[in-house]
């Protein structure tokens, strides 16, 4: 699997190998598309991510959205 959730609240995974756009995923039953390709050691969301809520990883709030993801 290329992608790593690292905590069961996490609203981003974090990518180990570099993904190619277009890539589907399935993690916690939900299917993922990758709308761009992403580096190794970026984040990649796992649901829509609305303008100023928080990117959670570790299971915390890491920073906030500057815009809608998703």
């Amino acid at each position: 699997m290329k992608l790593l959730k690292i905590h069961q609240d996490d609203n981003v995974a974090v990518a180990i190998e570099t993904v190619i756009k277009g890539e589907k995923f399935t993690l916690d039953n939900v299917e993922i598309e990758a709308l761009d390709s992403i580096p190794a050691g970026h984040k990649i969301a796992l649901r829509d991510i609305s303008e100023n809520e928080n990117v959670i990883k570790y299971g915390f709030p890491i920073g906030h959205a500057t815009e809608n993801i998703g």
